[in-house]
């Protein structure tokens, strides 16, 4: 499939450790102007030293580019018991503030999917320069 403009969704599939299942986040490619926000806060200069803000970096746009999430996947204590709620505005488990909620309770998935989008969206195929080094 072709690389498409960012209006393009997405989805990333984690195996989440902690809940022991398969979880699937929802999300739309960064601009430009996300990427570069995005380095320019990953790592700054103060003064003469370097100070690395990349979990921070991470977690804001993860949570700017995170459209929503699969069904099910995330539950949320309401009355004392747990309930799924949706990121589907109209739905009946709807809740307003799920961005804050997984930015609050599931931090470490909306970092790891901005690490996956932001800092390693790509690699250098180098499969075939051991054929063409061996065939000099």
């Amino acid at each position: 499939m072709a690389r498409r403009e960012c209006d393009q969704q997405n989805e990333l599939k984690i195996r989440d450790n902690i809940s022991g299942s398969d979880i699937t986040l929802n999300f739309r490619m960064p601009t430009t102007r996300e990427r570069q926000d995005y380095q320019n806060k990953a790592l700054q200069r103060k003064r003469n030293k370097i100070v690395e803000n990349q979990a921070e970096a991470r977690l804001e746009a993860g949570l700017k580019i995170i459209t929503g999430f699969k069904e099910g996947d995330f539950e949320r204590k309401v009355n004392g018991e747990y309930q799924a709620f949706t990121w589907r505005e109209g739905a009946e488990n709807y809740y307003p503030d799920w961005k804050a909620w997984l930015g609050q309770h599931a931090a470490d998935l909306v970092i790891l999917l901005a690490a996956h989008v932001f800092d390693v969206s790509a690699f250098v195929d180098r499969s075939g320069e051991d054929e063409a080094v061996e065939g000099k």
